[in-house]
């Protein structure tokens, strides 16, 4: 046999031994996709399966323990598969059922604690960021991300300035736009507790530094780039949905309509800016203004007998008022209970000593409305001029109580500071 023969005849053998290997290979990685994404599919499956069990009991309200004890399970298994879940995902970070679960796992309920953001959260959003942001079918998850996540997370904003720049679906440029705007609103909000140095011992606790920002512009500028944002939504995607479940508080059918409540807020709710009047009756039927208040430190806080989080930061608020008696300061509740007589009931339960306004409608009464509430509890704290110093939505237990009495007396020394020269 001539050289060139035996030649041809070996690369021939080379190259059928190693097709043969490729696509062993091949079939075995298919395999892995398929195996990686059912178990996926059944972890998540299990997680939904206890949320939807734990939401059907919370919603019947006929056995609190029972809701308890669902509630406590629900967690329980989406702390274990969470990180099991990431695992799989990220083998094959480009698959489809991958991306399922990035957007699954950014969403989360849980996402913003420590475990979570630890075990894959964080890299989930890496992922999504640096694989997912020019995907047409991540509107939800824009909108989602930019209200659960904290406004100091890089790959959070990564991810929605890619998505507003290059997402060629017109409806996720406007959700990643609106998304951008509200975490630049809160990130100023959090640049001026900044800027105020009394509250720098709490970010340095959670390993917050916004020195950068503070000189590249700090809350004025940030203040400024939420307003152009949200203007671009007026301009260029007022007409898209904005993908709220329609049973939302305050639903809002378009991204215009919820861009406008979110400018208002941010000129007449935010830090520093002269709180908006309230007028109207308190749960006795009683007229009441906010504006009556004027001269002393307020508390404006927002709470319905609905609210668990609102009635577990009840206590916390009774001690506060029997801390501050003597001192140009009141507390001033506004409720949300569409039934005047639950609220009374509560009032008085919880010894509660101070008015509270009646927002007629519940949580989309025209009060938690104008002032663009959506979040229960959320507190205001107003100067002795009526000037907005202190905001906070949900209740942190201990952590909200504290800083809550920190500005309060900060605000104190200041009046007694002007009265007393």
């Amino acid at each position: 046999m001539k050289l060139t023969n035996i030649f041809l005849l070996a690369t021939a053998l080379t190259f059928q031994i190693s097709r043969g290997a490729d696509e062993t290979n091949l079939l075995a990685d298919t395999k892995t996709i398929i195996s990686n994404a059912e178990q996926m599919k059944t972890l998540r499956k299990e997680v939904d399966d206890a949320e939807a069990a734990y939401m059907k009991s919370a919603v019947s309200d006929e056995n609190s323990d029972q809701t308890e004890k669902l509630w406590n399970s629900y967690k329980q298994l989406n702390n274990t598969n969470f990180p099991k879940i990431f695992e799989l995902a990220r083998q094959q970070p480009k698959s489809e059922r991958a991306f399922e679960m990035f957007e699954w796992i950014v969403t989360n309920r849980f996402i913003q604690t420590p475990t979570a953001l630890q075990t894959g959260g964080l890299q989930s959003m890496e992922f999504l960021r640096d694989y997912y942001a020019t995907n047409p079918n991540i509107a939800r998850t824009c909108r989602i991300v930019g209200s659960r996540w904290e406004p100091t997370c890089q790959p959070v904003i990564d991810f929605l300035q890619i998505a507003a720049d290059k997402n060629p679906d017109r409806e996720v440029r406007g959700q990643a736009t609106f998304a951008l705007a509200r975490v630049t609103k809160d990130k100023a909000d959090l640049l001026v507790a900044w800027e105020d140095n009394s509250h720098r011992a709490w970010f340095e606790k959670h390993g917050i530094n916004l020195l950068e920002e503070e000189k590249n512009g700090g809350s004025k500028k940030a203040f400024l780039t939420a307003n152009e944002l949200f203007q671009t939504v007026l301009n260029k995607y007022a007409d898209c949905p904005t993908l709220q479940p329609t049973n939302t508080w305050q639903y809002k059918a378009t991204l215009g309509e919820a861009a406008k409540g979110e400018l208002f807020e941010l000129d007449h709710l935010s830090l520093g800016k002269v709180a908006p009047e309230i007028e109207g009756e308190d749960i006795d039927g009683k007229k009441l203004k906010l504006s009556d208040y004027r001269g002393k430190i307020v508390v404006l806080s927002f709470w319905a007998s609905w609210c668990g989080p609102c009635m577990a930061m009840v206590p916390s608020e009774v001690r506060l008022a029997e801390r501050m008696k003597g001192k140009p300061f009141t507390l001033v509740g506004v409720n949300g209970d569409g039934i005047r007589d639950d609220a009374k009931h509560a009032v008085e339960k919880e010894k509660m000593t101070w008015p509270s306004f009646w927002s007629i409608k519940g949580p989309d009464g025209p009060i938690p409305t104008s002032w663009n509430v959506s979040g229960w509890p959320t507190v205001f704290v107003l100067d002795s001029n009526g000037v907005i110093r202190f905001k906070s939505e949900g209740y942190g237990g201990t952590n909200t109580e504290n800083i809550l009495n920190q500005k309060i007396d900060r605000i104190l020394d200041r009046f007694a500071d002007k009265t007393h020269p």
